[in-house]
């Protein structure tokens, strides 16, 4: 009976560990697919050295890196010449019903 209700802790605490493991790895996998959504949109940009409608097509191709993420590129009202490359995408922790948007952001060099 000892044995039974040892296993039957273990396994029931070690669900509970895997749930949230799993979770928190979900978590570093779409920090991860958003930076990289992010920082090759942003190696186009620099690489086209401009911004317009070819480019846009170029940097729409990329977005399967991160079918959720939300991009949006703008002009940064500071800097003049430079752009502001803003990802945003969901995290979601369900063992503790947590929901919310991330944001990565990220500045160009000057362009010409």
């Amino acid at each position: 009976m000892k044995g039974a209700f040892e296993t039957a802790l273990v396994m029931m605490f070690g669900m509970m560990f895997m749930v949230m493991g799993m979770d928190y790895l979900k978590v570093v996998v779409m920090n991860n697919q958003a930076r990289l959504l992010a920082e090759s949109s942003l190696a186009i940009l620099e690489s086209q050295n401009r911004y317009d409608a070819s480019v846009q097509i170029l940097i729409d191709q990329n977005k399967a890196y991160c079918s959720s993420c939300i991009l949006v590129i703008e002009p940064h009202s500071d800097h003049p010449g430079r752009f502001r490359v803003i990802v945003n995408y969901p995290i979601e922790l369900k063992h503790i019903n947590y929901h919310t948007m991330a944001k990565l952001e990220l500045l160009s060099r000057p362009l010409s």
